[in-house]
């Protein structure tokens, strides 16, 4: 099953579980009966699938989008599953950032992947164009892509559990991270010529305020 493929925890009992990206709500599912009682699926689509799927095991679904506002409000999961979602989004780096801040203990990543590049980080555009079976994805990221962007976005402990071959060059793959510190120089960086990344001139004294010295001082005299 995915669920093993995936190396997801066999036990779940106390632990609350997010899938990003739910579809159908089969991997919700699947957390209800590995025992967790906090399940959440979110996703911008419904279907009758994922009804059914709500009423039979009980667990929350919010339909919303994973880049608006109301998400950064569903607080932290100890485990976080993101399934097929990164290749589609057109900023891949921006959706593991939102990751970062939702998960607690765990991110399970499957994604599609390119062996194009070795050990040059690089992530191939496919845009959906002609030759493309599935036109809603775009993004083919290498394995050392992936892990220094979910380096940057604030994680660690990244491993790879799980890889297929589909076709020559590409594949799809599995791994897991877990949350880091966040390296926020890497979000928004300075230029130290120009600003300080401690902030600010920490070394001289900043001169007084004028009128901060006793009445008469010639201190107080802002021309000075």
């Amino acid at each position: 099953s995915r669920w093993e493929r995936y190396r997801l925890p066999v036990e779940l009992a106390g632990r609350s579980f997010l899938d990003v990206g739910c579809w159908e709500g089969v991997h919700c599912a699947d957390a209800v009966r590995h025992g967790s009682e906090d399940v959440v699926g979110v996703d911008v689509c419904t279907s009758d699938g994922l009804i059914a799927n709500v009423e039979r095991y009980g667990f929350e679904f919010l339909q919303m989008d994973v880049f608006g506002e109301h998400f950064e409000g569903l607080g932290s999961f100890d485990v976080v599953l993101c399934s097929g979602m990164l290749p589609s989004v057109a900023s891949p780096a921006a959706l593991l950032r939102r990751l970062r801040g939702v998960t607690g203990e765990l991110l399970v990543l499957e994604t599609t992947t390119t062996t194009h590049g070795g050990e040059l980080p690089m992530m191939l555009f496919q845009g959906g164009g002609e030759g493309t079976s599935d036109k809603s994805t775009w993004w083919a990221p290498n394995r050392a892509c992936l892990v220094q962007m979910l380096e940057a976005t604030g994680f660690e402990g990244i491993s790879v559990v799980w890889e297929d071959e589909r076709r020559e060059g590409f594949g799809r793959a599995c791994v897991h991270a877990v949350p880091g510190t966040v390296d926020r120089r890497r979000i928004q960086p300075r230029k130290p010529k120009q600003m300080s990344v401690a902030g600010g001139n920490r070394t001289e004294k900043p001169k007084p305020a004028p009128g901060r010295f006793p009445k008469g001082d010639p201190r107080n005299d802002p021309q000075r």
